[in-house]
Formats: C-alpha cells, structure tokens, sequence
C-alpha cells in the first residue's frame, strides 16, 4: 500500500503504542526466521496497564502481532515492517482472520479509524484481499461522511474513491465496487461514467436493495440527459421536439421538477395557458420554492385576464427573490394594467435601482411615466 493522504490523520494512534524488546518465549517462536533478534516490537499500553493491575499475567503473542499490525496501518513504511510481516507470518496461522476480527472488533465498538487501522496494517504487508479491502474503502467513506473538518472529509473521500478504482480492477467481476463509484461519478457530473457503473453493477449481480437503488438512479440519470436534451431544444425553438421528450419523461418519472416545469413553459409561449398551469401546478408540488415558476404561472393567470390572481403569485414570487428584475417588472406592469399607477412606479423603480440599463427597465419605465 502506497503512502496515502490519510496517514496524517492516523499518526496520532501511536500514542496507544509502547515499544519493548522481543523475550525468550517470543524469540523461542520464532527461531528459523532470518530477522535482527535486537529489534522492538510494538505493544498497546493498555496491555502494560492490565498486566501492573494484576488483570493480566504477561504479554501474549496476540497482543504483539495485533500492534505490529496497528504500527503497520499506520506507517506502512515502519523501519522494521519487514521484520513484522515475518513475525505475523510464522506466528499467526492465519493473518487475515486475525486483522479483520480485531478490524471488526474495532468497529462494533465504533472505532472506525482504529477498525480502518487493522485493516490497512494488513492491506500494506499481503496480498490485497477482496471482502477486507471492500470493507477498507468502505470505512474511509464512512468517516469522510462523518468528518466535521472538509479536510478530512475530502481526504478521506479520495481515499475511498481511489480504493474502489483499484477493487474493479484487481476484481472485475466483483459488483457492489461499481455501485458507489457510480455514485462517486454522479457527485463529479459525470453521468455517463454513474450510468456505466450502475449498469456493470446491476450486470454483475446485487443484493435486491442495492439493485433497486441502481436502477432507480438509471431513471433519474436517464432523466437529467433528457432534460438537458429537452432545454437545448427549447433554446433552439423546436418546441414540438422538447415537447415529445419531456412528455415521455413524465410517462416514466413523476418525480422530475425540471419536466413539469418546462411542459409547462413550452405550453405558455404556444398560448396554452391553461394547460401550463396545469404542468406548473404539478412542478410546484415537487418544489415551492421556485420564484422563476411561480413568475411563469402569474404570467398564465395574467394572458387568461385574471390580474388579481396573477399580482398574488407574483408578490409570492417576489418574497422569494426580491432581486429579480423580471418579476419586479411583471409586478409594475401587473399594476399598470390594474390602473395603480403608484404602485406600478414603485416596483419598476425598485428594478431601476438594480440595474438601470436593463432595456426592458427602461422600455417599461417610458410606458408607466407616460401614465
């Protein structure tokens, strides 16, 4: 295991570590391995602690080998990590049962950095195990999750990110990897990657959970490449085109914000404004905090001829984004048409105030001061 961003963030574990000389029943054990004998090896304070209490009779070959592997995931490059892998292996019938149990006991008692710690140790002496190196990259995202610090949060996210890369590649046929570098991809926008990950996962087989998870991410990213399909037709006019794919993706998602609210724009330039509301009124369930939809519903309202309906919206709208010049100049020419010429004044000059060069300021300041 190469030397990583997180180590700074272990170092301090060492403070649980004493360093003694090996003894006569240790050195009897490991008689044939061509190691220095004089080295020091590690031990948890707390076992020298129990031992001055008379809870514990001596050091035992365990509590060696289990801080030789916490040294070790601390510091992959320890001056004597060679010396210690040939200890743990010739002591230890089985290395990998023993980091992960003291990981996982680690863990259940919510030491996630220690648990991440017994598991490095052995990930940088042997061979990367599957289910353990999962499970590393597994802790690092838990604690990113967990950190206060956006440091460590970020430090340890790249770690995790960087651990799941490497499982696909050193098991490619392994499935639940894939799952959360899809997710990984989803945060950094990249769609097509989140989409590939959540498919090669599905493919590879997942637990029903995780499996549902998935493809209901495929219909929300299947979605999102919609919609933004859908706003470049808009940009462009063809409007019957967006039309045929925003419809399509309500057929499928009921949940998108986005297609409700852009059915109904397309329906408010054809002229179709009751059918707008329609759409605007399905957007806002999902979400009452868009000032720019509640404009464009006040401007249904507004084209039907019900003014006082329209004001109201756009009053709301404004409380949501006072500094919209577009729904202050709706409000002063909803005043206008309403013969409130003093109100209409007072708005226009509020979005004159924000930027007195906007053209439509202007074009609607001549209109309400020839009043």
């Amino acid at each position: 295991m190469n030397k990583s961003r997180i180590e700074k963030y272990l170092l301090e574990k060492t403070n649980k570590l004493v360093f003694i000389t090996l003894d006569d029943i240790i050195l009897k054990k490991i008689e044939g391995i061509n190691i220095n004998k004089n080295i020091e090896v590690p031990v948890f304070s707390s076992v020298l602690i129990d031992m001055a209490n008379s809870k514990k009779e001596g050091i035992s070959t365990i509590d060696i080998l289990s801080a030789m592997l916490f040294i070790q995931g601390i510091d992959p490059y320890f001056k004597y990590s060679k010396e210690y892998k040939a200890i743990i292996t010739k002591l230890s019938s089985n290395p990998l049962a023993l980091a992960s149990s003291l990981a996982g006991d680690a863990y259940e008692k919510s030491n996630l950095i220690e648990s991440l710690i017994f598991a490095r140790g052995y990930l940088s002496m042997f061979e990367p195990e599957m289910n353990l190196y999962f499970n590393y990259a597994l802790l690092c995202k838990e604690i990113s999750e967990q950190a206060l610090e956006d440091s460590k949060k970020v430090d340890f996210k790249l770690e995790s990110e960087d651990c799941f890369n490497a499982l696909v590649k050193l098991y490619p046929e392994f499935s639940k990897p894939y799952y959360y570098l899809a997710y990984f991809a989803l945060q950094h926008g990249d769609l097509g990657t989140s989409k590939n990950c959540f498919e090669k996962a599905i493919e590879l087989g997942l637990d029903d959970s995780l499996e549902n998870d998935s493809k209901d991410n495929l219909v929300k990213i299947n979605t999102t490449e919609k919609i933004s399909l859908s706003s470049e037709l808009i940009e462009s006019e063809k409007y019957d085109e967006a039309l045929a794919i925003l419809e399509e993706i309500v057929d499928e998602d009921t949940s998108s914000y986005e297609a409700y609210f852009y059915l109904g724009y397309i329906n408010r330039l054809k002229g179709e404004y009751e059918s707008a509301i329609d759409y605007f009124e399905f957007a806002y369930k999902l979400d009452t905090s868009q000032p720019q939809l509640i404009n464009e519903m006040a401007l249904c309202f507004a084209f039907l001829g019900d003014l006082e309906q329209a004001l109201e919206l756009l009053e709301y709208a404004f409380e949501l984004d006072s500094e919209s010049i577009e729904i202050l100049c709706n409000i002063s020419m909803v005043y206008y048409n309403l013969e409130n010429i003093e109100k209409a004044k007072y708005y226009i000059n509020l979005a004159e105030n924000i930027d007195p060069h906007d053209d439509i300021v202007q074009e609607c300041i001549k209109l309400i001061y020839k009043a």
